[in-house]
């Protein structure tokens, strides 16, 4: 009911603004499950972290649930437009720079810090959540169809073995990926870009 008050009270926003002010409080979320957990984080701890009032909240999502699924997909849809983005590449080589610098080398932000450090929990978590199991699986499954893609293309134009089997690939390339990542939140001083050019070296060794 005091959802429902707040949310009424609350002035009408552009989509824009709206937008803009959903995605305020995604970025504070990453951050507050990140650092705290996700179980132990609490939506308060959302809105002192968003900075906005919990009517603004409210407006967006009703509960905790709601914001960390809306993490997931928002963090999921960016993943995976970085991998089409890198599918329309001329040569393999410059598709594996552009996925060297989307995953491993690119933005530094705190909001990109934390995700993947709340991946690595929201991996651990999925195991006993069937709706967040879902949700992780399909953040997997997508990419690893358009990276088979990339792959099958690359190998026609003759950058790969032709015994290369591209799904089977594709799924090595995200587990090495996820490996690095948890070595990653293990230990930050983990030399990331000598990951990347192993991995480099190994697919165009022919």
């Amino acid at each position: 009911m005091l959802h429902a008050q707040l949310f009424r009270s609350m002035p009408k926003l552009s989509s824009a603004r709206a937008a803009a002010r959903r995605q305020q409080i995604i970025d504070a979320a990453i951050i507050c499950f990140a650092e705290r957990g996700f179980h132990k984080a609490t939506l308060q701890d959302v809105v002192r972290a968003s900075g906005l009032s919990p009517g603004s909240i409210y407006c967006h999502f009703t509960n905790k649930d709601e914001i960390v699924h809306a993490v997931i997909r928002e963090r999921h849809r960016r993943d995976l437009r970085s991998l089409e983005d890198a599918s329309h590449s001329k040569t393999l080589d410059d598709a594996l720079a552009l996925l060297a610098d989307a995953f491993f080398l690119g933005s530094n932000r705190r909001e990109d810090r934390a995700w993947r450090r709340l991946a690595v929990q929201l991996w651990a978590e999925s195991l006993h959540d069937r709706k967040l199991s879902a949700a992780v699986r399909d953040g997997v499954d997508k990419p690893r169809t358009v990276l088979a893609d990339l792959l099958r293309n690359a190998r026609d134009r003759g950058e790969l073995p032709v015994a290369l089997d591209p799904e089977a690939t594709a799924r090595v390339l995200i587990a090495a990926f996820q490996g690095v990542v948890l070595q990653r939140v293990w230990n930050e001083s983990v030399d990331v870009e000598a990951c990347v050019r192993v991995m480099r070296m190994l697919l165009s060794s022919r």
